[in-house]
């Protein structure tokens, strides 16, 4: 690998220090560490050629000459290109290891429990009746049952448990996640997994009533897809040169009510630090960013592409980049229900083959394309 030493002089984000050539595996937050020294910077890298790659930074050609925004250190890497491919960014490949090893997020302070990615060998199948998945609605492009197969997670776990041999799944039941009171009341009585889940961090059980219910009380799979939680705020509005989470104090954060909160809590970002709206979609929340109701959009970023292929994006609206922040994303079983944990062994032993055979990123390249190729 050649690698280009690059002035430090600071200068405009769009001024270009040099170029990267797109090759198989490269991934914008990959590129970014090697460029900036951290995977944040990967915006600045879509932004500044944001003509080319189009709608979202999640699929970037091979073969692709990108201008490099000059950001203070800079080192950039220039690679000769392979034959034209699609290659995508799955939010980061999961690195998994065979047996024994339980899998959860790179960063865990303290683990809730985590089911195991390669199972005992030749696991029983739950025999006994249809698996029944629940999954929350206006989860984009995760899961709503006017996704295209239910959505991408939806369609992971499918695949997953017919690959892995284990009973045969009804048709997914979509449910809307509650406003107040803990996130898994909304769950029917008798289900087998649940999706998709955000994994809490369990040292802080006394202050959030879903995490404390969530360690309790259910079990993570392995992860199934990693999900970048961005926030978004007005161009030259009062938190625009936020870049850590202490320059938000005082600011009005809204969350569509379809996702977590949890993770906000993880990172400092509570009330009366904060204070938190929660809007009826993600809509609201860029209307009510406009109007000046609240300064801070938080979603995933994911679901912001999609929103904006599908709606069109403000110039006024920028994203903090610095304030990122990447979370593993989960199915979950009940502690006491024997079926659900047999069923989590399966999917995490179709994830595991999946994973392995490369048909875990095809299904999330051809997904991501089809799914932003609509609009």
């Amino acid at each position: 690998m050649a690698v280009t030493a690059f002035s430090a002089t600071p200068v405009l984000a769009q001024d270009i220090c040099g170029t990267h050539t797109v090759i198989s595996g490269d991934t914008l937050r990959g590129i970014a560490l090697d460029t900036y020294g951290s995977p944040k910077g990967y915006r600045y890298i879509f932004e500044a050629n944001s003509r080319i790659l189009g709608r979202t930074p999640h699929v970037i050609p091979v073969g692709t000459t990108l201008d490099l925004p000059c950001r203070g250190t800079f080192v950039a890497a220039s690679i000769s290109a392979e034959p034209e491919v699609q290659t995508v960014e799955p939010i980061a490949p999961l690195e998994v290891s065979p047996p024994a090893e339980p899998v959860v997020a790179e960063v865990q302070p303290t683990e809730p429990v985590v089911a195991e990615i390669a199972p005992t060998p030749d696991p029983a199948p739950v025999e006994a009746a249809e698996l029944v998945l629940v999954g929350f609605s206006d989860n984009l492009p995760y899961s709503d049952k006017n996704l295209l197969q239910g959505g991408l997670i939806t369609t992971l776990i499918e695949t997953a448990l017919l690959r892995s041999d284990a009973a045969k799944v009804e048709i997914p039941v979509f449910v809307t996640r509650p406003e107040t009171g803990v996130a898994t009341s909304v769950l029917p009585d008798k289900f087998h997994l649940s999706f998709p889940w955000l994994l809490p961090d369990c040292s802080l059980s006394e202050f959030d009533a879903d995490i404390k219910n969530l360690c309790e009380n259910y079990t993570f799979s392995a992860p199934i897809y990693e999900a970048q939680m961005a926030m978004f705020t007005l161009s030259g509005g009062p938190f625009m040169e936020a870049s850590q989470e202490v320059d938000l104090v005082g600011a009005r954060i809204c969350r569509p009510a379809a996702l977590h909160t949890y993770d906000l809590l993880e990172d400092g970002m509570i009330e009366p630090i904060i204070s938190l709206e929660t809007a009826t979609d993600l809509a609201t929340c860029f209307e009510d960013l406009q109007n000046d109701i609240v300064d801070i959009v938080s979603v995933n970023g994911l679901t912001a592409d999609v929103y904006f292929a599908d709606s069109g994006r403000s110039e006024r609206v920028v994203e903090l980049t610095d304030l990122s922040a990447i979370h593993t994303v989960h199915a979950i079983a009940a502690k006491d229900n024997l079926e659900g944990m047999i069923a989590m062994v399966n999917l995490n032993a179709g994830i595991w083959d999946m994973l392995a055979s490369g048909e875990w990123a095809a299904i999330a390249r051809d997904y991501l394309n089809n799914q932003l190729s609509r609009h």
